[in-house]
């Protein structure tokens, strides 16, 4: 019974885990240019606006550095969300001095 009980609990941990939605930089990729991502788990809800998350978190980086972001490529993962390709948005941006030439 005890092992019934231990299985079922690390089932439900990996279950859970599978569902966490995740955050990937600002990673360096170049000379004031940067990576950020975010992925949902396992099990998408498919209510969370992915890449509007990320540009508002990029921002908030840039911002913290009283800059403005400039996006220079975005992408979102288009599916079929199955064997772990779980949707997901890319973006890459660099941090500029506000009213400088974008």
């Amino acid at each position: 019974m005890r092992t019934k009980n231990i299985n079922l609990l690390i089932l439900i941990v990996l279950l859970i885990s599978g569902c966490a939605t995740t955050t990937t930089g600002p990673m360096p990729a170049g000379k004031n240019t940067y990576v950020m991502s975010r992925q949902e788990g396992a099990l998408p809800s498919g209510s969370e606006p992915l890449l509007a998350e990320v540009l508002s978190e990029a921002n908030i980086f840039c911002s913290n550095q009283d800059k403005e972001i400039k996006l220079i490529n975005s992408t979102e993962n288009p599916g079929p969300y199955i064997l772990g390709n779980y949707p997901k948005a890319t973006i890459t941006f660099s941090c500029i001095e506000p009213n400088s030439n974008k």
